[in-house]
């Protein structure tokens, strides 16, 4: 292997680490020569609960902006060209690798991230973010096109948000297609590659309050923080690019949250439900589409969820993917 060959290698499996809903790493890349092309991998898609694939980009998104903020550590420069392919509906993005100029310190600062950001399903310290870390990870959406709206302790809107996030969750336990899917992903046996193992699921919430998602497997139960930031990341439009852009947006904040030592947990039902969606919009007084709705703040950092190999997920010089040993979906 020479040293391009060994740079895509090392730029494939920083993008991996991008996190996806239910760790169901929904993502397929080819490499030929300088050229990575990314598509979305619809055998990973959640049929049910993300049945237009919003989420399912969203997750590429992540990948792509991984596959960047890699390629610079390696002093490349990512030339990227983003959907749309009406030939090619699974197409996320091309990624051209051009030489560049060695990294600069922010630049590595967000490389050496990728290996630390991890999902923290646990109780955080009971206290909202400092203004300066705010005011970065608010910045680092709007980079990317895209707006981060924080949601804090004192704003009278937070009951209503966490009243839609406890029906949507509500609804979706009492149907069986929606528990069904989430039981395939979640509380994973420990061989598995993919999905959410049930020790990293977080306890079960004691307190009604707490911004945190309730899983069907939760192991145990604990009293979480009522003073952690919530935030709901937003995009101009809701298409397919607009979900892509989400999804590059939402990894640029978790990076710089990392680097700030903060960490996030997600709650994704309350956004694949259209009426709590609208609602959820609504409450907020948002003129833009919600796509992420997450809590932030410090807490210890916890192991990763699994991945598959690179290689199980990229093919080279036109070769296609190698398809992966778990399919769920």
């Amino acid at each position: 292997m020479d040293v391009v060959d060994a740079r895509v290698q090392r730029i494939l499996r920083a993008a991996a680490s991008a996190p996806s809903v239910f760790n169901t790493q929904p993502w397929q890349a080819q490499v030929a020569g300088r050229t990575l092309t990314l598509r979305a991998d619809p055998a990973r898609q959640l049929h049910h609960s993300d049945p237009h694939g919003r989420e399912m980009l969203i997750s590429c998104g992540a990948f792509l902006f991984n596959a960047r903020t890699a390629a610079r550590r390696e002093s490349l420069t990512p030339v990227v060209r983003v959907l749309p392919d009406p030939a090619d509906e699974l197409l996320v993005a091309t990624m051209r690798l051009e030489p560049g100029p060695i990294p600069n310190t922010d630049e590595l600062e967000l490389s050496v991230a990728i290996a630390r950001r991890t999902t923290s399903r646990v109780p955080f310290d009971d206290q909202p973010l400092f203004t300066d870390v705010l005011m970065a990870i608010r910045d680092a959406a709007r980079d990317e096109g895209a707006d981060l709206r924080p949601i804090q302790p004192s704003e009278p809107a937070r009951a209503e948000v966490l009243g839609l996030v406890r029906r949507a969750e509500s609804l979706a336990a009492e149907d069986p297609a929606a528990r069904g899917e989430e039981l395939a992903w979640t509380a994973t046996d420990a061989d598995r590659a993919d999905g959410v193992p049930a020790v990293l699921l977080g306890p079960e919430p004691e307190n009604d309050g707490a911004p945190v998602r309730r899983f069907l497997s939760s192991p145990g139960s604990a009293q979480f923080e009522q003073h952690s930031t919530m935030a709901l990341l937003a995009t101009a439009g809701d298409s397919p690019r607009d979900w892509v852009t989400a999804g590059q947006a939402l990894e640029r904040v978790l990076l710089i949250a990392t680097t700030y030592f903060v960490h996030a947990s997600f709650a994704t039902t309350v956004l694949e439900n259209p009426t709590t969606r609208h609602d959820l919009r609504r409450v907020l007084s948002l003129d833009a589409a919600p796509q992420m709705l997450m809590r932030l703040g410090y807490s210890a950092m916890l192991p990763h969820t699994p991945r598959l190999p690179a290689e199980e997920q990229a093919g080279v010089d036109g070769a296609p993917p190698v398809s992966p040993g778990v399919r769920s979906g």
